[in-house]
């Protein structure tokens, strides 16, 4: 997606590809922070998913591929060169190393993320580092060809003439090896690759295998040669020379220094070595720039994630968050809700106390603010989870329980939510107390009237969205704390007889309800020591 984003944003983007960011002899970022996080992203899942393409599994499959390499060289170098001592002590090692590696890979995956951190998880952790996993790396790409040359002999190079040309092969061919492992450092391995071309390039210039014998024989069939063709017809000396030449291709071997083949040889050597170095240095170029890319997209992933928990953030302290996902869906919500408890929390002197003329009455807002900020703390509270805030009106606090249908189906109690709502009711006093105690020559009085029944919840408007409850029990609860007493809570009849198991309240009398007339009502004195119904 980042490759693809940068084609389409521009041709200076096209720079990305023929201009990557990265150092163009050492390959590394020019970024150090970039640099450093791609050294230590070997165990790093942040920016990847649990898939073939996550370094621990990518790094499983060449150790695998490395396994399989060694096990194909090993097979045909016993197939050709026999069971020599040094040989038979090379395969020992390297294979303990290859199944070594295997394991540490397979641990990696299993335990690297573990939270039990054992032997394992410390193993994984330690040779994830970059320095350590090169050095680990350039030892285990380099076994196929350690394998080879650890059957190198002059018995063996002069048993026969193909034995020597498959020597060279499976040097060409272990060679390949070192386009494996990826994630290592790609001068590391043309380096390591380099140095086991050129061992063979000097094992054919030099004469480590001449056969004194075969030399010798050859000077003396040439002089033989030479005298035959000055006493017999040139038919006669053509068959002789053909017949030496015949001798001499049989005689001389590869590692004999004296052999055309060798030339060939080595140009073919120097040109893998080159091959080798181009694809090394490809390969790391490609895997960096894929993850940059990969680091990229997930930085402007987590940039997108950010914005939308903030909007998130602020469409649910317009809207509950229940509310939101089905405003989301069809832009519309309303619905009936039975047995909701309403509260209506008023500072009821607080237009005394305000005072336009000072600051124009900022300092009295953030108070006022400071204030409204102690009740929401108190919704953070596990006990209040099925509390929540309609708005604020002025000094009026208006908040109600059981309108989030899946919070209240949890409950224990069928009236879980109504008790919550008055134990948060009291806890609002209690704050309003320490609030008048903390501020000099403040005292504000609260009055709390408190209502349950059925109301209507709806979202009203398209653009600036507003969350309210309508209904005949908004508004006695509303008259409950308008027509109450100081510093009290006060309630309807049915209300009272509804909470009276878990609450005392104390008869107030009869009181003229606006729209209702007289109405029964009472104050509540404490909740009943011991009452829980959670």
């Amino acid at each position: 997606m980042q490759i693809v984003t940068c084609v389409r944003e521009g041709r200076e983007k096209k720079e990305y590809f023929y201009k990557p960011p990265i150092n163009n002899i050492t390959l590394a970022f020019l970024d150090s922070q970039m640099e450093e996080n791609y050294r230590d992203h070997y165990l790093d899942e942040t920016h990847t998913q649990n898939t073939l393409s996550a370094p621990k599994y990518h790094a499983f499959m060449e150790f695998l591929l490395s396994f399989l390499v060694f096990a194909i060289i090993s097979i045909f170098c016993f197939i050709v060169f026999g069971s020599q001592l040094p040989w038979i002590l090379v395969f020992i090692v390297s294979l303990v190393l290859e199944v070594i590696n295997l394991v540490r890979s397979i641990a990696t995956i299993k335990w690297h993320n573990s939270e039990d951190q054992g032997f394992c998880w410390k193993v994984s952790h330690v040779t994830a580092g970059w320095y350590l996993r090169n050095i680990l790396g350039a030892i285990t790409v380099s076994l196929p060809i350690i394998a080879v040359y650890s059957n190198f002999s002059c018995d063996l190079m002069t048993y026969s003439a193909w034995t020597d040309r498959f020597f060279c092969f499976c040097i060409m061919v272990s060679l390949l090896h070192y386009t494996n492992f990826t994630t290592l450092s790609s001068w590391v391995k043309t380096v390591l690759a380099g140095i086991a071309g050129i061992v063979l390039i000097i094992f054919l210039t030099l004469k480590v295998c001449a056969s004194k014998d075969a030399l010798a024989g050859t000077a003396a069939s040439v002089s033989s040669v030479v005298l035959l063709n000055s006493t017999t017809e040139m038919m006669v000396t053509s068959t002789t020379d053909t017949t030496t030449a015949s001798n001499l291709s049989k005689e001389v071997y590869v590692f004999s220094a004296i052999h055309n083949l060798q030339f060939e040889i080595i140009v073919d050597m120097l040109l893998l070595l080159l091959l080798i170095g181009f694809l090394n240095r490809e390969s790391e170029i490609s895997y960096r720039l894929n993850f940059q890319g990969d680091a990229q997209a997930w930085n402007v992933k987590q940039q997108m994630q950010e914005n939308k928990d903030q909007a998130d953030w602020l469409l649910h302290n317009i809207i509950p968050e229940h509310v939101s996902d089905k405003v989301r869906k069809t832009s519309k919500y309303s619905k009936n809700h039975k047995d909701v408890g309403v509260i209506f929390a008023a500072i009821v002197n607080f237009n005394e106390i305000y005072d336009e003329s000072y600051e124009g009455g900022r300092e009295f807002l953030r108070v006022l603010n400071e204030l409204v900020s102690d009740y929401e703390e108190l919704l953070d509270d596990p006990r209040f989870k099925d509390v929540e805030k309609i708005k604020t009106i002025s000094s009026t606090f208006m908040a109600a329980s059981g309108l989030n249908e899946q919070s209240r189906a949890q409950n224990k109690h069928p009236y879980s939510h109504l008790y919550s709502l008055m134990e948060f009711s009291i806890e609002m006093q209690n704050a309003v107390k320490r609030f008048n105690e903390s501020i000099f020559n403040f005292a504000f009085i609260l009055n709390i009237g408190y209502n349950y029944g059925e109301v209507t919840a709806g979202v009203i408007g398209t653009t600036k969205l507003l969350y309210d409850i309508w209904g005949d029990t908004v508004n006695i609860a509303s008259r409950m704390y308008s027509t109450g007493v100081k510093e009290r809570i006060q309630v309807p009849e049915a209300t009272a007889k509804l909470l009276e198991d878990k609450f005392e309240f104390e008869y107030r009398g009869e009181i003229s309800v606006k729209g209702k007339g007289e109405m029964l009502t009472y104050l509540l004195v404490k909740k009943i020591e011991g009452a829980t119904w959670n």
